[in-house]
């Protein structure tokens, strides 16, 4: 069994997007994020991708083949693509994820994957969505260390606690991104919201290995996606100066498919460091909150959260949050 780096095109695209929907389906999460799944089809991603093929029956009928895969083998069989893996950066800030199609499991595939990917880049913080039980088995295999843990959270609306009144501070304004001057609305003349916008991402996610660092272009293609709505993107405002300053944002998502009820997403929440203090996290997250279950009509609204963030924790169970499941890493010892 070999794992080879590869390049992706639609329809090697295809099969690893198969691949991961077989997998939520049977696991019940979904074993790569939308980082991940975005890049499968950027040209312009920074990542590599690996791929581990699998002797079977052939290719599901309308199944893509990424490249080196679906060929015939030394026994007669095909070698079937049935694993993946997406490593992204370099050194100490290098993460993976990876999936193994249900039907191809318990054969190694993920054994070679996460070597692979760690022979590639040794400090490399490999994905395990929801802490699955043969995760935690691979890792221990593997010799691996738990060394992050991030949270998801959902309040339902139908029981969750009533919302607090907003109270703004002194001296903020609160709106959303469609309402800045600079993006085509009347509020904040003298405000561009998108270089503020950066500056306080950055700043406040410095520490952080996928939201930290962004470039303007980084920002533009990410305000760009399809399901975002720049009036569900609340700002807060520091008027008091002689020009406007962006102190905090709440970036919400909205998440509707078809059949199902609508869920809310508490998307990013960040908030400029010379600013902490002044609750302006628990405001924007109440703002951003009740638009999702008012305006938007949201069943239950989520967020992910570092584990080790215990300010963060406490301010969204208090307005009625609780941890639905974990999401972890696993590093070389």
């Amino acid at each position: 069994m070999s794992v080879v780096e590869t390049s992706m095109d639609p329809t090697a695209a295809d099969r690893v997007e198969q691949m991961t929907r077989a997998a939520e389906e049977v696991d019940g999460v979904a074993p790569l994020g939308e980082q991940p799944l975005r890049a499968l089809r950027a040209p312009s991603a920074q990542v590599r991708h690996f791929v581990v093929a699998a002797t079977g029956a052939g290719t599901p009928p309308g199944a893509g083949t990424p490249p080196g895969a679906g060929t015939p083998s030394a026994a007669g069989a095909v070698d079937e693509a049935a694993g993946y893996a997406q490593l992204t950066g370099s050194g100490a800030e290098a993460t993976a994820e990876l999936v193994v199609h249900p039907d191809h499991r318990r054969r190694g595939l993920g054994t070679a994957l996460v070597r692979a990917v760690t022979d590639a880049e040794p400090a490399v913080a490999v994905w395990a969505h929801g802490d699955l039980p043969s995760a935690r088995a691979l890792a221990d295999e593997l010799g691996l260390a738990r060394t992050r843990e991030l949270l998801k959270m959902r309040r339902r609306a139908v029981n969750g606690p009533a919302l607090p009144e907003p109270r703004t501070t002194e001296g903020i304004e609160t709106g959303t991104l469609a309402d800045a001057a600079s993006e085509g609305g009347r509020r904040w003349p003298g405000l561009d919201a998108r270089d503020e916008f950066l500056r306080v991402n950055n700043a406040a996610f410095s520490w952080h290995p996928e939201q930290g660092g962004w470039s303007r272009d980084q920002l533009d293609e990410r305000l760009a996606v399809d399901w975002v709505d720049p009036a569900g993107v609340f700002l807060a405002v520091d008027v008091t100066g002689s020009r406007p300053r962006l102190a905090g944002f709440h970036w919400t998502k909205t998440v509707a498919e078809p059949g199902r009820p609508v869920e809310g997403e508490v998307y990013v929440v960040g908030v400029d460091p010379a600013d902490q203090g002044r609750g302006l996290g628990g405001l924007l997250t109440a703002l951003g909150v009740g638009h999702l279950e008012g305006s938007v009509g949201a069943d239950s609204v989520v967020l992910y959260v570092e584990g080790d963030n215990t300010p963060a924790i406490r301010t969204y169970e208090r307005l009625g949050f609780a941890v639905e499941h974990r999401d972890v890493t696993y590093a070389s010892r």
